[in-house]
């Protein structure tokens, strides 16, 4: 599979994350769409990528329809840091050509725990430079050879 950036995925993803609620566990929340049917089929093709334009059928997917997965209550962060998030962790997506399923695996909750608690340092930076500083502190996924910068 070829995943080649796709300005409207990162967008529409950027745009869930800013709308989602403020109480509840946004890292939960998003390390178990990465790991969904729902996220994966936003990957899968471009027919896919297209029908994601209507982002809030994506969440209904995810929470209710296929995934029924149930938000919890934690910390939510703020919209600024959750949009941040959504975008830079789909940025490592097309960065390592991984679906978003294989970054979760390898990765787990605690490194998107660890991501998300160094946004003050990490928002400065451009979609290249956030990609060699993850490798550096979390590592290359075993089966990645070189990221694709994104020169972003």
């Amino acid at each position: 599979m070829k995943l080649e950036y796709d300005f409207t995925t990162v967008r529409k993803l950027s745009a869930w994350a800013r709308d989602l609620s403020d109480n509840i566990d946004f890292i939960d929340y998003w390390y178990n769409l990465y790991l969904s049917h729902t996220k994966h089929q936003i990957e899968e093709s471009i027919m896919n990528k297209i029908n994601a334009f209507h982002w809030t059928r994506w969440q209904e997917d995810f929470e209710e329809y296929v995934d029924y997965y149930k938000p919890i209550t934690g910390d939510g962060y703020f919209a600024q840091e959750r949009e941040w998030f959504a975008m830079y962790m789909q940025y490592l997506v097309y960065a390592f050509q991984m679906p978003s399923r294989g970054l979760a695996s390898y990765y787990g909750k605690d490194v998107f725990h660890g991501i998300m608690s160094k946004w003050f340092k990490y928002h400065t930076f451009g979609a290249d430079q956030f990609v060699e500083n993850i490798i550096a502190e979390y590592g290359l996924p075993p089966s990645i050879n070189a990221p694709v910068l994104l020169h972003m």
